[in-house]
């Protein structure tokens, strides 16, 4: 049987990032890595569209680029605002709070869109905050949040705040421009839009990010990005997953980024539109390209037809947390087309039958 991965990250691979994955392995202190990684930082700034402005690096998961942005630019004991809509949302809350900072936890309802005026309410009604934390792609429950419209209301309302964004599973997957909608941190993994294994983390900051005086940050040690900057390797990264990375980043750019932003969409759509005849119902208020969160049919256990999508090969997410046996999160992130969205919907007819 072959198997098929249909999940929001890790997401199927490109045949020629597994052949990249099989070369033999380069030493980080050599003409050859040193070549291949200015290659993926001069590819990485064109996909984040950050200009001439530097994307670093980290052999780390996303979780830790999140953790590194927020100690590279949030000051000690500073009073920060999460925009807490997912599972997402609360990581960036205990983020903050493992470092003892006041938190005001804005929380939305899951599988509804944050709201800017209702940020801008928060932010009214809290003077002093100095960080907004952000998630892009709700991977948990499908839902693209308007970062664009949220950073003008920080800035209307508190304009001294930084603005970070989790953008894990939208990099190379929905439309978003870190300059033009003036954000200060964009962190992403490698294993998801970006077409590569897991074990990578990607982190953009903003000149007024990196300002922010050394003396006044929380001391860290592997997550430093100053020690980082320019290209150094203070530890030694993965240099095969750099490898990885680098045939992913040409095949992206092959196809063009706003062409992947619309096939992404289109697919996913697709997807849904195959599946609401079955019974599934979409539960995003706004629906994000890299995966499909959609409500079970009555009567059915979305960890049961996980479980037997699974015995089919079929790999997708189920609900994570409250949603867990409510929803189910297909996702065609990875190396998919249309034909992929036939596969699913086969897969999903046979895994319900199977399940009765």
């Amino acid at each position: 049987m072959k198997d098929r991965l249909y999940a929001p990250g890790p997401v199927e691979l490109p045949p020629e990032v597994l052949a990249a994955l099989a070369r033999p392995v380069l030493h980080h202190r050599t003409p050859a890595f040193r070549e291949l990684q200015e290659r993926t930082d001069r590819r990485l700034r064109e996909v984040f569209l950050t200009g001439d402005e530097e994307v670093i690096t980290l052999s780390a998961s996303g979780s830790a680029g999140l953790e590194a942005a927020f100690l590279a630019s949030v000051p000690a004991g500073a009073k920060v605002l999460v925009v807490n809509a997912g599972k997402f949302g609360e990581r960036w809350r205990v983020i903050a709070e493992t470092y003892g900072h006041e938190t005001v936890d804005l929380h939305f309802e899951w599988g509804r869109a944050a709201d800017p005026a209702v940020l801008e309410e928060a932010l009214a009604a809290n003077p002093g905050i100095e960080a907004v934390l952000a998630t892009h792609s709700e991977t948990s429950t499908g839902v693209l949040h308007d970062v664009e419209a949220l950073a003008a209301a920080t800035r209307r309302q508190a304009p001294e705040a930084l603005f970070l964004v989790d953008a894990v599973t939208s990099i190379a997957a929905a439309e978003l421009r870190p300059l033009d909608w003036q954000l200060d941190a964009v962190v992403a993994g490698s294993q998801k839009g970006l077409l590569a294994p897991p074990g990578l983390a990607f982190v953009w900051l903003s000149r007024r990010a990196w300002e922010q005086p050394e003396e006044r940050l929380h001391p860290h040690f592997y997550l430093n990005l100053r020690d980082r900057r320019g290209g150094r390797q203070p530890t030694t990264p993965a240099t095969s997953l750099v490898a990885a990375l680098d045939a992913a980043l040409g095949l992206i750019l092959e196809e063009g980024l706003e062409n992947l932003w619309r096939r992404r969409e289109r697919l996913t759509l697709q997807l849904i539109a195959e599946l609401e005849p079955l019974g599934f119902t979409v539960f995003a208020e706004r629906v994000a390209p890299a995966v499909a969160a959609l409500r079970v049919p009555d009567g059915v256990d979305g960890r049961k037809l996980v479980g037997a999508l699974r015995d089919l090969g079929l790999t997708v997410a189920g609900g994570q947390d409250r949603l867990a046996g409510l929803i189910v999160r297909p996702s065609l992130l990875g190396h998919a087309d249309a034909f992929d969205v036939a596969v699913l919907a086969a897969g999903f007819r046979a895994a319900l039958a199977n399940i009765g």
